[in-house]
């Protein structure tokens, strides 16, 4: 995986609006399709822009004041690409899209699928904020055909796979990892592949591969971020995650069993970590290492001593004066 990030904040305050915007887009310009770009006249200029690539399917969060986006003929002849990007609308204005003639209005959470390689207009009174999933044309006609009849017809929010989706994009783009890891870079770019063909309206075998593969994959994503979510919680369980989520609790655990690590072993490691994070803290070094163990949901303090030894191999005592030492 390849990853950007830049943000209007990082350049030189010293500098006029003008300048400040013309810098930060030409990086985006670079990094992503060309587009004309009308900022708000009556507004401070501020711009960002998260950009992560898969192979041949990329993820981005981007937005900023502005109030006009255009892929005009003039910028699709600077960088002519024909990719499809499915767009989620985050900003908090009506977003108003016109491609291939066809014209749509979205609310803030809503969706649409564009194209580079045609023009589009797209505008808002309010600041610009979406996320978007490209993907080249010839892989997605691989999956979807005529996805061309699409084009500017607003997604249903509201359809398990589309919400599926969004969540997954979303924990895509805050992912940030070092190194490299690509067994990991690929199962996400699968996955990524299988939802939007769910989304699009896939058929046949590809519909049937990508809702074994792509829903079961969203769904332990999901899973593991209400783990992320609630762990502290000393009463926190699988049952939990599955009456926020709408499923069994058998069903939780056999999808947690698949990566490797039982719901229990999950919950306990991500339980320790927090605890060896904030004993090596100077945040954590007021508190008892009781009161760590009771904040990271642990219930006895005992019990919370041995998991802690057993896993790092120390006590943690030893753990926050070995931290002091350093």
């Amino acid at each position: 995986m390849h990853q950007a990030s830049f943000h209007s904040d990082n350049l030189d305050p010293a500098l006029e609006d003008d300048r400040r915007f013309s810098l930060w887009y030409e990086k985006v310009e670079a990094l992503t399709c060309c587009v004309d770009i009308t900022r708000f006249d009556d507004r401070p200029f501020s711009g960002f822009l998260r950009w992560s690539d898969f192979q041949d399917v990329h993820v981005t969060r981007f937005g900023g004041t502005f109030g006009r986006i255009r892929r005009s003929r003039s910028a699709i002849s600077r960088g002519p690409d024909d990719d499809f990007c499915l767009v989620f609308h985050r900003g908090a204005g009506t977003l108003r899209v016109d491609q291939s003639n066809r014209e749509a209005n979205l609310a803030s959470g809503g969706a649409f699928l564009g194209t580079n390689g045609m023009p589009a207009d797209m505008s808002s009174d309010a600041p610009f904020a979406w996320t978007t999933l490209t993907v080249s044309r010839e892989r997605l006609a691989a999956l979807v055909g005529q996805a061309d009849d699409l084009l500017a017809r607003p997604l249903d929010p509201q359809r398990p796979a589309v919400a599926h989706l969004r969540r997954y994009i979303e924990s895509v783009v805050k992912l940030s990892r070092a190194p490299h890891d690509p067994q990991l870079d690929a199962h996400i770019r699968t996955t990524l592949l299988d939802l939007i063909a769910l989304v699009l309206g896939a058929r046949g075998d590809a519909a049937q591969i990508a809702t074994t593969r792509g829903l079961r994959a969203s769904r332990i994503n999901d899973i593991i971020a209400e783990i992320d979510r609630s762990f502290m919680s000393a009463g926190f369980s699988a049952a939990n995650v599955a009456r926020h989520l709408g499923l069994s609790t058998r069903y939780v655990q056999d999808l947690l069993q698949e990566t490797g690590q039982s719901f229990t072993e999950r919950l306990l490691e991500r339980r320790l970590q927090q605890a060896r994070h904030m004993l090596t803290s100077e945040q954590g070094d007021r508190l008892k290492i009781s009161e760590i163990a009771l904040a990271c949901g642990f219930g006895e303090v005992s019990y919370f001593n041995q998991r802690f030894r057993g896993r790092f191999g120390v006590t943690p005592t030893e753990c926050r004066r070995d931290s002091s030492r350093r």
